[in-house]
This record gives structure tokens, sequence and C-alpha cells, in this order.
């Protein structure tokens, strides 16, 4: 495959839609997707027909709509990708846009509406605030930690989640009562990891481990009673989710939750298994007991189904025939980490051993599960096999197993990627191996390069954390809490732990691909890595992408930030080499 094919076949896969989330309005659903090369909110029919584009672009978060109206909120980035928001509204039938809030610059983290009230949190330099509007009236109703996120709001209460007990192995809710003022924290263990809450009435909904395992449980907002979410069904109880993807409420009042195993999902309404297509569900809705899922595998690009009998498709999204022929196929494998620990892996591979990229996933609080996406599929297409290991922190497989990498960033995780690769070596994947990844990913890949600069061919790193000291001091109050939680509050580490630290033992090809107004893994960190690098011998590639943030937004911009790094690995590391 020569590099004219490759670029032919990373166009092709960044064409091809994502569906991001799923929503229901009054009349009709509504889906986040860059169908036409843009984030966009897109509106279809109950029963399919023509969809239609209901908002200009970029659009970045999608509060859940309601069911009682056509009008849905979302939040646009008002800073060239620098993550300061304004708050929008269209119409699904009509699709007219104007602007919902105007609020002062600040990144918006978490938002919800309810009637004419729409609620959020967003941060500033300094802080982070709860806030809500109505008629466009911005009130700031106080001051909270910096790591609280709003999830959802009713007439009365406004509920969230963050770390808010100062524990950095924890999350506890908040509810805040409108009518009083009241601001509560609420955790029912000391030490327990409680996931966004969903709220109707006063009834609050929440994943937990307290009780040893992640279950649902309810609030009651009224009486501070809480207790196992029922069902009528036991079809939940068979299955044993690991996690719950997406929860919610029906409109009367029963729980429906999407369950994530081994990298995979299932969809229920009252604890019944609705039919689904196997593969992975990143987002449900429900209204009038049906429910609207977004389906994907790691071959089959999302689309909106209607779930049960039939499955029938109201958003279809083909894989173009160009990439399918070149895919592969994927899988979840699991292996052996460096201290007897299991670390499961996604693996897309072409049935024979050839030269493999090991992809690191962001976060670092996130997977690889068994969904489509346009990185992987781009590698993959390109003649490449992958293995994407969901190392120590990764999402997925439990709270004991996401915890493992607080006050350890870049130390067993890193171990967990170095395992994978052997794996992919003495498994039949991989002849030889390039390090990649993205965000969190990127770091790892610097770090890699830096503390083991034998076990991998060359790296391609794309909007990495170089410095954890300077990025710390460059971050809002939001992503500065982030750096402290994710470390333990353990400060003491930020040098050993950044790859700038390391740079001078980096001895492979390297490619760096970062942004102009990246506000989480801010540039200026980079460009000092980047001067460290060039002062000692050794090959590199430097890009940086101008008017862009942390987010792709569109199909232009995922190809800008992937096609630099495909092209270096042709160069480097050519998978037509054996």
């Amino acid at each position: 495959m020569d590099i004219k094919e490759t670029v032919s076949i990373l166009e092709t896969v960044a064409s091809v839609p994502v569906i991001n989330s799923v929503g229901t309005t009054k009349d009709r659903v509504v889906y986040h997707s860059n169908h036409g090369g843009t984030f966009t909110l897109w509106s279809v029919g109950f029963d399919g027909g023509p969809k239609f584009r209901m908002t200009s672009g970029p659009v970045e978060q999608m509060a859940e709509p309601r069911h009682d109206s056509n009008t849905v909120y979302y939040t646009k980035d008002v800073a060239k990708g620098g993550e300061l928001h304004k708050i929008y509204s269209s119409d699904a039938i009509e699709g007219k846009e104007s602007l919902a809030v105007d609020t002062p610059q600040m990144r918006i983290e978490g938002f919800a509406s309810k009637g004419n009230l729409i609620a959020f949190t967003g941060a500033t330099k300094e802080e982070m605030g709860l806030f809500t509007s109505k008629g466009g009236s911005l009130e700031k109703r106080q001051v909270v930690p910096p790591s609280a996120t709003l999830s959802d709001t009713s007439e009365r209460y406004l509920v969230g989640s963050g770390v808010l007990a100062k524990n950095p192995r924890s999350l506890e809710l908040f509810i805040f009562d409108l009518s009083s003022g009241k601001f509560t924290v609420y955790t029912p263990k000391a030490g327990s990891v409680n996931k966004p809450p969903k709220i109707h009435g006063t009834e609050v909904l929440f994943e937990s481990d307290f009780a040893g395992k992640n279950h649902l449980h309810v609030l009651n907002a009224e009486s501070g009673e809480v207790g196992p979410a029922r069902f009528a069904f036991e079809d939940c109880n068979r299955y044993d989710a690991v996690e719950h993807q997406n929860y919610g409420w029906t409109d009367d009042g029963k729980v429906w939750f999407v369950g994530k195993k081994e990298g995979e999902c299932k969809a229920f309404i009252d604890g019944g298994e609705l039919a689904t297509p196997p593969g992975y569900i990143p987002g449900m809705t429900v209204v009038r007991r049906k429910a609207y899922v977004v389906h994907t595998s790691v071959v089959q690009p999302p689309s909106v189904v209607e779930a049960g009998a039939g499955n029938r498709l109201l958003v279809e999204n083909p894989l173009p025939q160009g990439v399918s022929q070149n895919l592969g196929s994927g899988r979840m494998v699991h292996f052996e980490s460096f201290d007897g620990r299991r670390v499961s892996a996604l693996v897309v591979d072409h049935g024979s051993p050839r030269r493999t990229v090991v992809l690191v996933h962001g976060g670092p609080w996130s997977e690889y599960p068994d969904t489509w996406g346009p990185i992987i599929c781009s590698i993959a297409a390109s003649g490449y096999n992958v293995i994407a290991p969901n190392y120590r922190g990764s999402t997925g497989y439990g709270e004991e197993f996401r915890l493992l990498d607080i006050g350890d960033p870049g130390g067993a995780d890193l171990k967990d990627v170095v395992a994978a690769t052997d794996w992919a070596k003495q498994n039949g994947i991989a002849t030889e191996t390039a390090i990649m990844g993205y965000s969190y990913g990127g770091y790892i890949t610097l770090l890699g390069l830096g503390k083991q600069p034998e076990q991998w061919s060359c790296g391609v790193a794309g909007a990495p954390i170089a410095d954890w000291k300077a990025m710390h001091g460059l971050s809002d109050a939001l992503y500065r809490e982030f750096v402290e939680v994710l470390f333990g509050k353990k400060l003491e580490l930020l040098d050993d732990r950044s790859p700038v630290t390391y740079v001078k033992n980096v001895r492979k090809p390297v490619c760096i691909i970062a942004s102009q107004n990246d506000s989480r893994t801010p540039l200026k960190p980079v460009l000092r890595y980047v001067t460290e690098l060039a002062s000692q011998q050794g090959t590199f590639e430097f890009h940086t992408m101008p008017d862009m943030g942390h987010a792709v937004n569109t199909a232009q911009g995922l190809i800008d930030i992937v096609l630099p790094g495909i092209l270096f690995l042709h160069k480097q590391f050519a998978p037509e080499a054996a």
C-alpha cells in the first residue's frame, strides 16, 4: 500500500460519521454527529424518514432533551478550540437556532435543562461555579469544588457529582435545593465512588460501589433514604454488569440503563433486556417505553437504532467498501501484566504477524471497548495490526481497577502498556511495534520513549502532556483539580512523571502533534519538550495545528491530527515490512 492510497483511506475514514449521543424531544429523535464534516445536532422522526441538521457547528455538548418540548440546548466553543463556551438552543422540528445564555468566558462542564430552566457548572481560571438561567437571565448560585459537575435538574433540585470530600479516590454526589439555596454533599459510604446522578421528581438515581460492586441505587432527596434500584424483571441480574454506561428514568419512573462488561454492552428497561445487535452502546434514550440507542463495533461505524425486535435502523452508517476490505477483524483479548494482574486489550489484525501499532487511549479514565474509532481504524486500514490496551486506570473494569492509576500516573499504567507490547510480540500479532496515543495516550507515548527507549521502533504523540508541573500552572480550576486528583495530591511526583525529565533518553524517531489553542494539554510545555529534543541528535517531527483545541470537532480536524502521524509511520515503520 503506497502513501497515496493511505491518504485516500484516511480521508474515507474521516468522512464516516461519528455519532456521540442520542436524545428524544416531544416529536423527534435528536443525535450529535459529525455527518457532513462538523459535529452538529441532527433530527429524525421516530419512524425514520428524512433527517436534517438542526444547528450550525461545531457543537460540543448536548443537554439531554426533555420529552415535553422540541427545544434542545447545547454548547459551542467560542474560542477556536480553547473550550470557552456559550449555551444555545434550537428547535428539533424547525431548526431555529439562538443564543440561550450569554455566559462569561468559562469552560462549561456539565449542564441540563427542565422547562425554561437551564443549569450548569462552569470553570474559570479562579474557580468553579454552579449557575442557573431562566429567560436568558444568568444567576450564579454559589462557588463549588473545582471537580463538581452538574448532571441533571428537576424543578427543585440540581444534582451532580465530583471529588467533593477531598479524597482523590472517591466521588460524592451533590444536591442543590433551588427553593432553600442549600448545597448538600452526599455519600452512602465514606470513600465510595458515586457516579453522575439522574433525578425524577425527588428520586435520585446513581451508580455506586459502596456495597462492593458497581450497582444502581436510588436516593430520596427529601428523606435522605437510599436503597437499591428496583426492577420488575431479572434479566439485568443475570447479566451482572461491571459498570453502567448510561442510565436514567422513563417518563413513568422506571429505571433504564446500558450495562457494560468486557468491552461490550447490553440495554435494559425495568430490568428486562432489550434486543440489540452485539457490540457497544455509547448512547441510549427512552421515550414512551421505546428505546433508541447508538450502536457500534470496531468494524461497524455508529448508527441509531430503535432497540427491540428487528432493531429498526433510524440512521444508517455503512462502512465504505474501500475501508472494509483493508480493515481486518477486531476482538477483545486478555494478558497478564508485570504483577500478574489481568488486563484487557482491543486487537484489530489482519490474520498474520506484522508491524503493529500499540495504541494508548486518553483519559486516563477511558477505554478501548469494541467500538468504532477513526484513529484505530485509520491505522488498521493502512496495513498495520493494532493492539489497544486497557491499562490500569481504564474504565469498564470496575472502580478498584480504575483507581489503581490515582497517585501513580506514568507508573504501573506504563508497565501495562509494555506488557501489552510484549504479549503482541509473543502471540503472533507483532513482528515489531510502534507506540501511538492522543492526550493521556500521547503522554504515555512520550514517557515510554524516554523511560523504555528500546521497547518501540518509533512513536507518535498527539496532544501530549509533556510537563505536569507546567500544565498544572497553566490550567483553569477544573483541570488543576484534575491533575491533583490524578496524582492523589502527591504533587512532589510531577517532575518524576513528566516526559520532559527523560527527553535526553529518547533514541527512536518520534512525531509530535499539538494544537495551538489546546487548554487541556497546553502548547507551551510541548514546545519546551521539542526544544530539548532538538538539542540532541535524533529524528523527530513536530506539527502545530493553528486555530484548533484539544477536542477534534471536524472531519478536516481529524485528518489534520492523524495524517502527520500516519505519514510518519509510513516513513519510519512502513507497514509492508514484516
